[in-house]
């Protein structure tokens, strides 16, 4: 009785064991749906990596037109900047380097009254075979005629000097003006005004002015001092006193 119980229950523990055939069958193609899913994306990703790589060796074997017709456009397009760019450092450089000026000094051999006109004449160290392009200085050494339209930059300066034993009462005032003459304006313009005071009684003064002015052709340039008998005309007096005028920006 025993043995007929123990077989009953190993049969019940083997069928319980046991799956179901439909079970069986259910998983068995999930696990191939599964397993060719991942057969799928493997492939799918071989290839593509595949495809990549031939693309980036023709990319390197066979470069775009476009890329090429781009690349030579921009040199060029560079080449042509670069001739134009100096060509015109070429045509501007003369213009920017010209160095066509006049410089004039007070003349010294002349009898110097209280007030007026300053003499001018030629520095001839400092002389320009090419500044009558731009100036001359006209028959009364005082009058600087501008020859051409255009922006010029002048600079004035003046050295007074006065050696007195005795000590002075009043105070000196120094002035000396540019007066600008043009066809335009009757009389004159105050183009440049420079003035100090000095009471001592030995003493050497220079006074200096400058600015940038466009001037017409026909122009002329005339320098006023309330001093000319201070004028310091003693030795190297052509570095003490200068009348320079010279194109700014070449009309």
């Amino acid at each position: 009785m025993e043995v007929a119980n123990e077989e009953a229950a190993c049969k019940v523990y083997a069928v319980l064991m046991e799956p179901e055939p439909e079970t069986v069958s259910r998983l068995r193609t999930k696990y191939y749906s599964l397993r060719r899913q991942v057969c799928l994306i493997q492939s799918i990703s071989v290839l593509l990596c595949f495809s990549c790589c031939l693309f980036t060796l023709l990319y390197h074997a066979f470069p775009p037109t476009c890329t090429e017709n781009g690349t030579k456009e921009a040199s060029k397009f560079e080449m042509q900047h670069q001739d134009f760019e100096s060509h015109s450092r070429e045509e501007m450089t003369p213009t920017q380097r010209d160095t066509s000026f006049i410089r004039l000094t007070v003349k010294n051999d002349v009898r110097f009254t209280k007030d007026g006109f300053v003499p001018w004449m030629d520095t001839p160290e400092y002389s320009s075979p090419t500044h009558t392009r731009y100036f001359i200085l006209d028959d009364d050494n005082e009058s600087l005629k501008v020859l051409h339209d255009g922006t010029y930059k002048v600079s004035l300066q003046i050295t007074y000097r006065k050696f007195s034993d005795k000590p002075e009462r009043d105070e000196i005032f120094l002035q000396h003006d540019i007066h600008h003459y043009t066809d335009g304006y009757p009389g004159h313009l105050p183009l440049l005004t420079h003035c100090e005071t000095v009471n001592i009684t030995h003493w050497r003064k220079s006074l200096f002015s400058e600015g940038i002015f466009y001037l017409n052709s026909g122009d002329r340039l005339k320098v006023w001092s309330k001093n000319l008998n201070l004028i310091d005309v003693g030795d190297k007096f052509v570095q003490k006193t200068v009348f320079v005028v010279y194109p700014h920006f070449t009309p």
